[in-house]
Parts: C-alpha cells; structure tokens; sequence
C-alpha cells in the first residue's frame, strides 16, 4: 500500500514498505528512470533476511513531486524525512543503477539525521545462509 511522506519542503513523497514493520529497514533507492516498484525481493527472502525494503519515488519520478533545481544529494534529505515520518531510528540504503551516488550522500547526511544521535549502520552483509548475498 502506497503511504505519502510529507517532505520537509512540503512535496509529496510515495513511500512503499515490505516485510515485518518490525525488521531491519533498508532503503532501497531506484536506478534512472525507474521507481518504487522496480524489482525487489520476493517476500519470503525478505522474511529469511529479517529486512523491512523502503522504496519511495525520487523527486518528479511516479507519485512524488518533483523538486524544482534537485540535484543528486537532496536524495539524503527524502530519506531523512520518511525515516522520521515512519519512525525509524537506525536503517541502512542501498541503490542500483544511478542510485550509488545518491546512497553514498544519504550515508553521509544521515550518520546524525534532524535527531542528532546516529542513524547509519555502515556496510554489512544481507545475505540468507548459503547464498552469495551481496553488500549493503
């Protein structure tokens, strides 16, 4: 189910989860173009791993309203405002295609996030038992 985040400049943001609420959440930024429901997990490989995936539209992509003069970065302040909107303390993000770039920037503006205290859990493996995984 589609949620809309209200992001701090007031535009729009559409937010998709899944997975247990409960679980690890990991970002999961789109490649360009694309959106939230590009490929994922499969809901039982999310289970297996414990990871709750948060996708959400960029800026002027799907549902989110675009961001007049966006650049690269202001990806970190979107992922900021929907882990404050879904109450999230610590998370970890992870992208494909054109998303490294906007990953690396989320990982270093949201080491404090708007709360001060650390937010970031750095690289680790994500991977099922017996699988080659992959680094988040």
């Amino acid at each position: 189910m589609t949620r809309v985040v209200v992001a701090r400049d007031g535009r729009n943001l559409a937010v998709e989860t899944w997975g247990q609420p409960d679980a690890t959440p990991v970002f999961l930024l789109h490649g360009t173009p694309g959106g939230r429901f590009q490929p994922r997990p499969r809901a039982k490989t999310l289970h297996l791993l414990g990871i709750r995936l948060i996708s959400f539209d960029r800026p002027g992509y799907g549902g989110s309203d675009r961001r007049i003069n966006r650049v690269v970065a202001d990806a970190a302040e979107d992922v900021e405002d929907i882990a404050d909107a879904l109450g999230l303390g610590r998370f970890a993000v992870v992208g494909r295609s054109g998303a490294p770039r906007m990953r690396w920037r989320a990982r270093r503006c949201s080491v404090t996030g708007r709360s001060g205290r650390p937010r970031w859990w750095g690289s680790r493996r994500v991977s099922p038992k017996g699988s080659t995984g992959s680094t988040a």
